[in-house]
């Protein structure tokens, strides 16, 4: 019971730290990407990169001084001298990169409600790739959360968005099947990134596990190498570096207070990782993002129609049956403890 109450603390405190520090995350986000002065996509997510890098090694070494001066192992050794697989680490942040590329490289193709309707879904793909790469079984229950959760989504965004989309779908047929692509793109590397994520945690005898902290500094790290280039091809780093320094107040401020979330946030992210599993986490994130949508159309005093009652029933039928699952699987892992002791 102390196990289950303890898990159900976790979960509770990682859904939290990311639906606060993501709901600030996207309204400082859509400042920096719109109107005259904005900035570019990769020049941003590789300040971000590089904030939560520094965040992630400050941590990690905070945390190794503190643990030794009580004696105990450094969490860098805790179970051997084995190496870290860094070639799985790469790995997970080239398809973190080209996730979040393609995604921010989308909007520029077809409107935002689409690239949100896409994004959606993450938790079928992250499922799918699951299956096929890593072999791994989800019970019918998984399934049907899943389905709920993204059907509910996408009921609901589309009933607020239709005349958007009409105008994408009749009036930018080349460019919009062009971001359709991008985020098909996008959407199969979050389900490999899950998979990546899966295998740091299982990476067998061979290699060490990554704890959160060194997951998310060398992801970030990793990801910033592979940006560097990729802001200076595009010419984003020049542009963004200038405007930093030619409007180094607010401009300066509000980069800095969202890589701040961001990294605070990707704590969170990882914490949920690394203690639950890719796919809670690829659960949290999404569900995060029609809850944000809920609380400003109820904010604004929108009036909701019958099928949007149906998308948030079947949004609310879906959480049910993950937080069903999350329970069962507890009460799994706990009863060969408690055979044990007895």
């Amino acid at each position: 019971m102390e196990h289950s109450h303890s898990g159900l603390g976790k979960l509770t405190l990682c859904t939290g730290g990311i639906c606060i520090c993501y709901l600030y995350y996207g309204i400082l986000q859509e400042r920096l990407f719109t109107g005259e002065e904005r900035l570019g996509a990769t020049f941003v997510l590789l300040t971000q990169c590089i904030t939560n890098t520094v965040v992630a090694f400050i941590w990690h070494a905070i945390q190794d001084i503190f643990l030794q001066q009580n004696q105990q192992t450094p969490s860098s050794n805790i179970v051997g001298n084995r190496p870290l697989p860094q070639i799985t680490l790469w790995t997970t942040s080239l398809c973190y990169v080209t996730a979040m590329t393609c995604s921010n490289e989308a909007i520029a193709y077809v409107s935002y409600p689409v690239a949100v309707l896409a994004k959606s879904c993450k938790l079928i793909p992250t499922m799918l790739v699951g299956q096929f790469v890593e072999k791994r079984l989800y019970s019918t229950m998984e399934w049907m959360a899943a389905l709920c959760i993204s059907a509910g989504i996408v009921l609901f965004n589309v009933n607020r968005m239709q005349q958007q989309l009409r105008h994408d779908i009749l009036h930018d047929g080349s460019a919009a099947q062009y971001g359709t692509i991008l985020l098909l793109i996008s959407l199969s590397m979050d389900g490999l990134l899950s998979s990546c994520q899966n295998l740091l945690k299982n990476c067998g005898d061979r290699y060490q596990p990554p704890n959160a902290m060194e997951t998310m500094l060398y992801v970030n790290g990793y990801a910033a190498v592979l940006l560097i280039p990729l802001s200076m091809y595009s010419q984003q780093w020049e542009v963004g570096i200038d405007s930093l320094f030619r409007q180094h107040g607010p401009m300066a401020s509000n980069i800095a207070i969202l890589n701040a979330t961001a990294a605070i946030g990707q704590i969170f992210v990882f914490l949920t990782i690394t203690w639950f599993s890719p796919i809670i986490t690829t659960t949290i994130t999404t569900t995060r993002k029609f809850f944000t949508i809920l609380l400003s159309v109820w904010t604004f005093g929108h009036a909701f129609n019958a099928s949007q009652w149906t998308a948030i029933g079947l949004v609310f039928a879906g959480l049910f049956l993950v937080i069903y699952v999350q329970r069962q699987k507890s009460r799994v892992d706990t009863a060969p403890a408690k055979s044990k002791h007895s």
